[in-house]
C-alpha cells in the first residue's frame, strides 16, 4: 500500500486581518475606530541627541511635564508643556499646535508659526501612537506583510505600509495582538540634527499595556530610539479615550502663524540657500566668512581654498563653494577643516565625502565620521592628532587638537601670519542687562581655548568663530 504524503501550503495571514485584530485588543470594550479625543499627561526625558563632547554620547537629558490633547481620526495635537530644570523650577507653559499642515508655538500669549523640521518630527509622534498607526495601517491600500521577528522569545507579525518619505512599520505581538512597537524609517532633510544620517530608524516600544479608565488598553511608557540610540523615554501619568468630538478651537491656529509656517519653509535645511541670512564678508585679505545658521569661511591660498566646517546642507556646501569660485576663479577647493563632530554641523558632510575633497578632521572622530559615509565610499579624511599646517604665506593655516572637558573632539586653525584664531565653537559672548554689551564669555570652553593656546605658545591678536559673531580682540576674550 502506498503511503502519500500531501503538503498543504499555509497562507500567511491577511495584513489588514492582523490590524483588525489588534484594533480589536486594543480597544476591548472600547469603539476604538470611534475615538474622537486623547488625552495625555505624563512626564518626558528627552536625550539630546548630537550635543555632546563626543558625536557618539553619552548624551545630554533635558525633562519636561505635559499634558496633550489629539484628534486620532484627524491627527490635530494640542501639546501643553513646561521644562524642568534640575532645581525643580518650571519653565513658562509653551502651547504647540499642529493641524493639518502646519505646527505653531504659543509662548506668553504670543503665536508663532514652526519649522518644517519640528512638523515632521511631531507628525511622527502623533501618527506613530499606537491608536493612530494602527488607523493609519486599517486605511493603507498598501498594507502589506513583512514577516515575522522574534524577540524576547515572542513572535511578532510584521505589517507596514508607505508613510511620509519612507514607511511606517507595527510590530503586532502574536498572543496580545497588541502593537507592541511602530517603527518609522524614513528621512529628515530639515531636522539640522539627523539630516547628516540620510534613511534613519525611529523605533517606539510600548510598554506597560493597562486598562484604563475607558476600557482600552494604553501603553503607560514609550521608549524611542533613533538608529538605535535612546531619543526619548515618556512615562504617561493619565490617559482618557473618549469618543465626543474635541472643541473646535482647540486645534486652531492664527491667520499669521500660519503666515509665518509657510515663510519659514524657505529656511528649511534642504532648500536653505547661501545669503538667507546675511552676505559674505571679508575678515582679513583672502579669508572670508560666510554667515547663516553659523558661519563657514574660505581662505585664499596661493594653490587652492580651504573651507572651514561643512553645516546645513550639501547643496549649501555647493552654494560655498560656488562663492569660492566667484571670488578666486580658476582656485581648486583643496581641502575642508571640519573642527567639530555634532550633528548640527554635518549637513553637508556626506556631500563632501563624494567630491572626494580631502577632509581634516580630529582623529578621534574618524569611526564616527566613517560610519555616516554610505556606498562603501573612502572619504579622503587627513587625521589630525598634533599641529598639522594647511598651506603657506599670510594664509598658512596650523590645525591643533583643542582638548579638555569640554572640546574634546575639537580643532582650532591658528593663522600665524595675521595672529588671528579660529577657535572653533568655542566663543559664546555672555551680554550684559541691555542685551547688546559683552560681559566676558562662556567660561567652560573659553577656558579650553585658552589652555590650548598658551599650550601651543600661540600669539593670538583676534579670534573669531563657528557662530556669526566677533571677531574679538583676544584681550578681551582672554580677560
Amino acid at each position: 500500500m502506498l503511503a502519500f504524503i500531501v503538503a498543504f501550503a499555509v497562507a500567511p495571514p491577511n495584513p489588514h486581518a492582523l490590524v483588525d485584530s489588534a484594533i480589536a485588543a486594543m480597544g476591548r470594550t472600547a469603539p476604538l475606530m470611534r475615538i474622537h479625543s486623547l488625552r495625555l499627561s505624563g512626564m518626558q526625558h528627552d536625550f539630546v541627541l548630537g550635543n555632546a563632547e563626543r558625536a557618539e554620547g553619552p548624551w545630554r537629558v533635558s525633562y519636561s511635564q505635559f499634558n496633550q490633547i489629539d484628534d486620532p481620526l484627524s491627527g490635530s495635537s494640542r501639546r501643553v508643556e513646561q521644562t524642568i530644570a534640575p532645581s525643580g523650577v518650571k519653565s513658562p507653559e509653551r502651547v504647540t499646535i499642529l493641524t493639518d499642515t502646519v505646527v505653531a508655538t504659543r509662548t506668553g500669549g504670543r503665536e508663532s508659526g514652526g519649522s518644517h523640521g519640528s512638523y515632521e518630527d511631531i507628525i511622527d509622534r502623533i501618527d506613530g501612537s499606537p491608536d493612530r498607526a494602527l488607523v493609519l495601517a486599517s486605511n493603507s491600500q498598501a498594507l502589506r506583510l513583512d514577516g515575522t521577528v522574534t524577540r524576547f522569545g515572542i513572535t511578532f507579525d510584521v505589517v507596514s505600509f508607505p508613510w511620509r518619505n519612507g514607511r511606517m512599520k507595527l510590530e503586532l505581538n502574536r498572543e496580545t495582538h497588541l502593537p507592541d512597537a511602530v517603527v518609522i524609517v524614513r528621512e529628515y532633510p530639515d531636522n539640522f540634527r539627523w539630516e547628516a544620517f540620510g534613511r534613519v530608524t525611529m523605533r517606539t516600544d510600548y510598554v506597560d499595556w493597562t486598562i484604563s479608565g475607558s476600557g482600552a488598553f494604553w501603553p503607560m511608557q514609550a521608549k524611542v530610539s533613533f538608529n538605535g540610540q535612546p531619543l526619548r523615554d515618556i512615562t504617561f501619568a493619565d490617559v482618557v479615550l473618549d469618543t465626543a468630538l474635541v472643541p473646535a478651537d482647540s486645534f486652531a491656529v492664527s491667520d499669521s502663524a500660519r503666515l509665518q509656517f509657510g515663510r519659514n519653509s524657505r529656511l528649511n535645511f534642504s532648500q536653505f540657500r547661501l545669503g538667507a541670512r546675511g552676505q559674505p564678508t571679508e575678515l582679513a585679505p583672502g579669508i572670508v566668512r560666510v554667515p547663516d545658521f553659523w558661519a563657514m569661511t574660505l581662505v585664499k591660498q596661493p594653490d587652492g581654498v580651504v573651507i572651514f566646517e561643512a553645516h546645513i546642507s550639501g547643496q549649501y556646501l555647493h552654494d560655498v563653494i560656488g562663492e569660492a569660485n566667484r571670488r578666486w576663479p580658476g582656485s581648486p577647493i583643496k581641502a575642508i577643516v571640519m573642527t567639530s563632530d555634532p550633528w548640527a554641523h554635518l549637513g553637508g558632510f556626506r556631500e563632501a565625502a563624494a567630491m572626494g575633497i580631502p577632509i581634516y578632521v580630529r582623529s578621534t572622530s574618524l569611526p564616527f565620521l566613517a560610519s555616516l559615509v554610505k556606498g562603501g565610499q573612502q572619504p579622503k579624511f587627513v587625521p589630525v592628532a598634533a599641529r598639522t599646517t594647511i598651506g603657506i604665506g599670510e594664509n598658512k593655516i596650523d590645525l591643533y587638537p583643542v582638548r579638555g572637558p569640554y572640546a574634546e573632539r575639537m580643532l582650532m586653525a591658528y593663522f600665524p601670519g595675521r595672529k588671528l584664531l579660529y577657535g572653533a565653537d568655542l566663543v559664546f559672548p555672555n551680554r550684559g542687562p541691555d542685551g547688546r554689551t559683552i560681559a566676558g564669555f562662556d567660561a567652560t570652553p573659553a577656558n579650553d581655548l585658552r589652555r590650548a593656546v598658551a599650550r601651543e605658545h600661540l600669539e593670538v591678536e583676534s579670534v573669531f568663530c563657528v557662530q556669526t559673531y566677533g571677531p574679538f580682540a583676544w584681550a578681551d576674550f582672554f580677560r
